[in-house]
């Protein structure tokens, strides 16, 4: 495929509409800058939607204050997914800006997201590049995804880069824009996913579906991050990663990747030993345990939708688990026999998907 890149004919011509979304829990300050940030876009969205997950209100008053054309709805702490769409579902606009809470976009940022994104109706999912709030060092944006399902921040902490757009295979859920049609094709986020992962999840039924993701560098959002890897994020995150893995892959290609994701699970409960997190990590499975009948559901919806095999794209899953935010000497030990078992693993989902 040809480059996706800014074609400014045709923005001007097409200009499709973009509901920006923000989906906030008692961040009140941090979510007005977010706005504000949204307001001041060289193509600023059609309309402005913040979801308040805190049952008390917190954010009513002072978005009323302060912005009071912004449309307001009320979630009972719902979780992130959730509430991320009912958003979706209360607007028409053809594409939908996530913007985390804690994160403002520069003022350039949705124009040259959309010059990317209505350049190719293959396209269905662009995400800027995401740094720090000093705006010199990265926070995410193409992110790498592991075959086990592990993802992490791409670059994290490198100087920002000034790179061509390109395909990703995963994005950042801090900052995304997404095509309305092809968001609810794969149902959106997912609804069982309180917190955490829905990224990823989203990314890989959006290539699955036979759409595609795009990374734009020069489209820039600024984050207040923290990786904060709590016991009670790390339930959300193992148990998000398992349902997406065992939602996603064909059963075939389960079957290839078993020994690697049962040494996975091995190696990451023993590490959960060692730091203290064993309890969130038994949860996790209980939980996927218990959601068996909904991933047997889930599997049989998106058997209409998947247009892609899995030998197309496993070929973007990463080798190796690579990154400062997940330090582990076994890792780096066990990386050759990583690489090895990447290339047969991918050799046999390509012939079994022939």
């Amino acid at each position: 495929m040809g480059r996706a890149g800014a074609d400014s004919t045709i923005a001007t011509q097409v200009q499709p509409g973009i509901a920006a979304v923000i989906v906030t829990y008692r961040e009140v300050g941090l979510t007005l800058e977010a706005v504000t940030s949204l307001k001041a876009q060289t193509r600023p969205p059609a309309e402005i939607v913040v979801i308040d997950n805190d049952p008390e209100g917190s954010l009513e008053e002072p978005l009323r204050s302060a912005h009071p054309d912004v449309r307001l709805l009320r979630a009972d702490n719902i979780g992130y997914a959730p509430a991320c769409n009912k958003a979706v579902a209360a607007t028409t606009q053809d594409w939908i800006f996530f913007l985390n809470p804690d994160a403002w976009a520069e003022p350039s940022c949705l124009e040259r997201l959309a010059e990317v994104a209505i350049a190719d109706p293959r396209i269905a999912i662009v995400t800027p590049q995401v740094t720090f709030p000093d705006g010199a060092r990265v926070n995410a944006g193409e992110n790498p995804i592991h075959l086990t399902g592990i993802a992490w921040c791409g670059r994290f902490e490198e100087p920002v880069e000034q790179g061509p757009e390109r395909q990703a295979f995963v994005t950042t859920g801090a900052a995304m824009l997404v095509r309305a049609d092809a968001y609810r094709r794969v149902e959106g986020y997912c609804e069982q996913f309180f917190l955490f992962y829905e990224d990823p999840d989203l990314c890989w039924r959006t290539w699955l579906a036979g759409s595609e993701v795009w990374f734009v560098p020069r489209a820039r959002v600024r984050h207040h991050y923290s990786w904060g890897a709590s016991a009670g994020k790390w339930f959300h995150l193992e148990r998000n990663r398992l349902l997406s893995v065992l939602t996603n892959y064909r059963l075939s290609t389960l079957a290839v990747l078993f020994p690697l994701l049962a040494a996975t699970e091995a190696a990451l409960l023993a590490v959960a030993y060692r730091e203290g997190w064993h309890k969130e990590k038994l949860a996790a499975y209980r939980s996927v345990w218990g959601a068996r009948d909904w991933i047997r559901g889930r599997r049989q919806r998106f058997a209409a939708t998947r247009s892609v095999p899995d030998a197309e794209v496993i070929g973007r899953f990463e080798a190796r688990v690579d990154t400062p935010q997940l330090e582990s000497g076994l890792a780096r030990r066990v990386g050759p026999l990583l690489e090895l078992y990447h290339r047969i693993a991918v050799a046999a989902v390509r012939r079994i998907g022939r």
